[in-house]
C-alpha cells in the first residue's frame, strides 16, 4: 500500500478497484475560480486576505475562508456526505431504535447550517443549535433552529445539555481535541450520542499515486502548515482514542472513501468521484491553501497557485486512484447509574 498517511483497521470500504476505461488522459475541466462575497453585517467585519474573506471574530484562528465561493463548497461538501451515507444525516443510534428522544441537539461547526437545517425539518420537535465562528447561515430558518456564533474551544456555558451532539468537517479547526471531547461529554445528556465526520489525507492503494507529485507535496505541505499553528490535518486520526479517554462507550469506528475523480469502477464511488469531484475540493483548493501556505508557510500567492495548478492536474487524473479516507466515529455517554 502506498499511503501518505496511515488508518488503523475500521470498519467500512475496501479496496476500490479502478475503472480500466478511464485509465487514460484527463478530460477538460473548468478552471478554478474564486469569488469575494459581500457580506451585508452590521455585526462583523470580515478580515480579507488573498482575494478571500475570514471570520472576523477570533480573528486568524480558523484557516479556511467564509464568503460566497466557499459557502458554495461547503454546501456541496454537505450533498457529498449525505451521498456517502446513503442519504442519511448519521449513522449512530441517536433517536433511534427506542433510545432517548431528542429534545436538543448541537451541530459544532456549522458553516452554512444545511446539517442543522436538513436534521431540524427531519425532527420537528426537536431544538437545533448550529454554533460556529461566521454568521454565515441565512437569516430565515424555522422555529426549531438557533444559530449562534461562538468559539467551541472556549468554555461551554450552555444552559441546557444535548441529547445529540454532532461535528463534520473540523480538521484543523481544534487545537485540543482532548478537551473538545471532554467538553461534549460532559455537555451530553445521559445516554446521548456524539457523532464525528471528517476528511483526512489523500491515500492511494495502488501507487498510482506519484509521491514526488504534486498532490503528495501538498498534503505533506498542508499537513507542515496546520501542525505549525496546532490544528493538524492529521487530528482525525485519534478520534477514536480521544473520544474514548473522554468516556464515551459503545464506540465505533466506520472509514469510506471519496475518490478525486472518475477513475473507480464500482459505480457509487465512480458516481462520487464523477459528480462531485474535483467539485468541492478542487473548485475550493485556492480556499482551502491560501492562509495556510502565505500566512503560515510564508509562500508567495504566485509559489502556491503554481503548485495548485499541479495539484488540479492530478485531482483531475483517473490514471491516479487516490482517494480521500473519511473517519466517522461515535459514542455515548453512559447512562446515569
Amino acid at each position: 500500500m502506498s499511503t501518505l498517511a496511515k488508518e488503523s483497521t475500521a470498519e467500512g470500504v475496501g479496496f476500490i478497484e479502478a475503472d480500466q476505461e478511464e485509465n487514460s488522459q484527463p478530460r477538460e475541466g473548468t478552471q478554478l475560480e474564486s469569488s469575494t462575497a459581500s457580506i451585508n453585517s452590521s455585526i462583523l467585519r470580515y478580515r480579507k486576505e488573498n482575494g478571500r474573506t475570514y471570520h472576523a471574530y477570533k480573528d486568524g484562528k480558523y484557516v479556511l475562508p467564509n464568503d460566497q465561493s466557499e459557502q458554495e463548497r461547503l454546501d456541496l461538501q454537505h450533498h457529498l456526505s449525505l451521498h456517502t451515507l446513503d442519504n442519511k444525516l448519521y449513522i449512530c443510534p441517536a433517536g433511534r431504535d427506542g433510545g432517548i428522544s431528542l429534545r436538543n441537539v448541537l451541530d459544532l461547526g456549522t458553516g452554512t447550517g444545511a446539517w442543522a437545517l436538513d436534521f431540524a425539518e427531519e425532527n420537528p420537535e426537536t431544538q437545533v443549535y448550529g454554533v460556529d465562528l461566521s454568521p454565515i447561515q441565512g437569516p430565515f430558518v424555522p422555529p426549531n433552529v438557533t444559530f449562534l456564533v461562538d468559539d467551541v474551544e472556549d468554555q461551554w456555558t450552555y444552559n441546557t445539555k444535548f441529547d445529540f451532539i454532532y461535528s463534520r468537517h473540523m480538521t484543523s479547526s481544534i487545537s485540543d481535541w482532548s478537551r473538545y471531547f471532554e467538553q461534549s461529554y460532559a455537555n451530553l445528556t445521559p445516554g446521548g450520542w456524539m457523532e464525528i465526520m471528517d476528511i483526512g489525507a489523500v491515500m492511494c492503494d495502488d501507487g498510482t499515486l506519484k509521491k514526488d507529485g504534486f498532490l503528495s507535496r501538498w498534503v505533506e505541505l498542508f499537513i507542515e502548515g496546520t501542525s505549525k499553528i496546532d490544528r493538524s490535518f492529521l487530528g482525525y486520526q485519534t478520534y477514536y482514542e480521544k473520544m474514548e479517554a473522554a468516556g464515551f462507550t459503545n464506540l465505533r469506528k466506520v472509514v469510506y472513501k471519496w475518490p478525486t475523480n472518475r477513475w473507480p469502477r464500482d459505480p457509487k464511488h465512480k458516481e462520487l468521484g464523477k459528480n462531485y469531484f474535483p467539485t468541492p475540493l478542487s473548485s475550493g483548493l485556492q480556499g482551502l491553501s491560501a492562509a495556510v501556505f502565505t500566512r503560515i508557510l510564508g509562500w508567495s500567492p504566485e509559489e502556491m497557485n503554481a503548485l495548485l495548478e499541479g495539484v488540479e492536474r492530478e485531482l483531475r487524473d483517473p490514471r491516479v486512484h487516490a482517494y480521500w479516507p473519511i473517519t466517522v466515529v461515535y459514542g455515548q455517554k453512559p447512562l446515569a447509574p
